[in-house]
């Protein structure tokens, strides 16, 4: 027998139809460009390419996303999801503190045919964003306070949900699933700064796979009852007891990826970043360089900078979780150089340049949906300056044009594929994955030996 709460869970799952939302399904189209663009830039990266080589040695049927070779649906799976993680570019979104994008769409692409409809794909994303936004925004912000990773932690539930929407699955079937998938959570923010943080995608869309895959060809069973509120998933990692009523409140009302909505990235960071990155911009805009200031200060609410791991990064990976690294790159060059992000080591010039920056946690607590960043700075002379940027780009309020995400398409694959797939995509959600899952394979072979 199911729990009240996994069997709610369950009913939302089953009934979710997108036919009148088509702010879901605009939105949901430019959620996977974002995935795309983020996934096919990593795949000229080594250790991508070598994650490929050993993904196929799985033998199995489903392509490998942007680079030759097939393999096993999970290991696609694993693939894909730590692909598409690997340089931070994929979106991000503040109820689940972490990344769904780069799990749910890894997911679905290893277990979609071509004749799959784009309603049922895009559907079967959204249903998963809300199982993970949902539980993510009752454990948040403790959840990542205590140290896990919740794209890990969460992906493989949300990955699990999707699938049973996909699969159009049983109740009892639906719920095995979600089981299977909430017992594999896992992953530890400590990993950030390594590969173990885009492992962590690859994971959780892996165990969501490989769930269905027992689920499919073994009829194993799990506990119905996953979320019950006396041992369920909620109560191990939270201590949290859920209202069904409430769960049903918020589904879809009105989308997780609506609100609090999707951060979107152009350059290969911690979103927790951004709107530092962006009083920054305006404080060099303004005239005032670093070689122009005594001090920097970034102030945030209590807790708010907790995804931002390193004050004092020792390399470029490092630094994709530090707010002074980014912040000393706009300061002295007017903006982003992602090959800094690649280095072995910080620039000798940054770690001359550290003890100009602090940070503060002095800014008034706000609701954990809203990001605040205020860069404060003294120049040489002793003046005062300060600069925040409510709305940065790439954030819900201002989210990226069709011109910014052509761009980043077009940095990942060139401007001829990108004018090809967005002509096969213009008439979404009608149609078939077929048209498109042609120009997600790439069979031109590996630029690294």
């Amino acid at each position: 027998m199911m729990d009240e709460v996994t069997a709610t869970l369950v009913h939302l799952i089953r009934q979710t139809d997108l036919d009148r939302r088509p702010d879901l399904f605009r939105q949901s189209k430019i959620a996977f460009l974002d995935y795309l663009a983020s996934a096919l830039q990593a795949a000229r990266e080594p250790q991508v390419q070598k994650m490929a080589r050993w993904a196929e040695t799985f033998p199995g049927r489903v392509h490998l996303l942007g680079l030759p070779g097939n393999s096993h649906p999970f290991m696609a799976a694993f693939f894909n999801g730590f692909q598409s993680h690997y340089l931070d570019l994929d979106d991000a979104q503040s109820s689940i503190a972490g990344h769904f994008s780069t799990v749910l769409f890894s997911v679905l692409l290893a277990e979609s045919t071509p004749e799959v409809p784009v309603k049922a794909f895009l559907t079967a994303y959204n249903v998963g964003a809300e199982l993970e936004g949902i539980l993510g925004g009752y454990l948040n912000p403790q959840h990542k306070r205590q140290g896990w990773h919740s794209t890990g932690t969460l992906g493989s539930i949300g990955g699990a949900g999707a699938l049973a929407s996909l699969k159009q699955l049983r109740p009892e079937d639906t719920a095995n699933l979600l089981s299977l998938g909430a017992t594999q959570s896992a992953g530890l923010g400590l990993e950030a700064g390594s590969d173990g943080k885009p492992l962590h995608a690859g994971f959780a869309a892996r165990n969501a796979v490989f769930a269905w895959e027992m689920v499919r060809y073994t009829r194993v069973t799990a506990s119905l009852r996953p979320f019950n509120n006396d041992n369920g998933w909620q109560q191990v990692f939270g201590s949290l007891t859920l209202d069904p009523e409430d769960l049903e409140q918020k589904w879809l009302n009105p989308g997780q990826i609506l609100a609090p909505g999707l951060w979107m990235k152009l350059h290969p960071y911690c979103s927790a970043a951004i709107g530092g990155a962006a009083a920054c911009r305006e404080l060099f805009r303004r005239g005032y360089t670093l070689d122009k200031l005594r001090e920097v200060t970034f102030h945030f609410p209590p807790g708010a900078d907790k995804a931002l791991h390193y004050p004092a990064p020792e390399t470029g990976k490092e630094g994709k979780f530090s707010v002074e690294y980014v912040g000393w790159q706009i300061l002295t060059r007017g903006g982003e150089e992602d090959s800094l992000f690649d280095l072995p080591q910080v620039p000798e010039a940054f770690r001359q340049a550290l003890p100009k920056f602090h940070r503060a946690n002095d800014l008034p607590p706000v609701e954990k949906t809203v990001r605040r960043t205020v860069v404060t700075g003294v120049t040489l002379e002793g003046e005062p300056v300060e600069a925040e940027v409510p709305d940065p780009l790439g954030s819900p309020q201002h989210p990226f044009s069709e011109e910014d995400l052509e761009e980043k398409l077009i940095r990942a694959k060139g401007e001829a594929w990108t004018r090809k797939l967005l002509d096969k995509m213009a008439d979404w959600p009608r149609g078939n994955l077929g048209e498109i899952l042609p120009l997600l394979y790439d069979e031109r072979g590996y630029e690294h030996d």
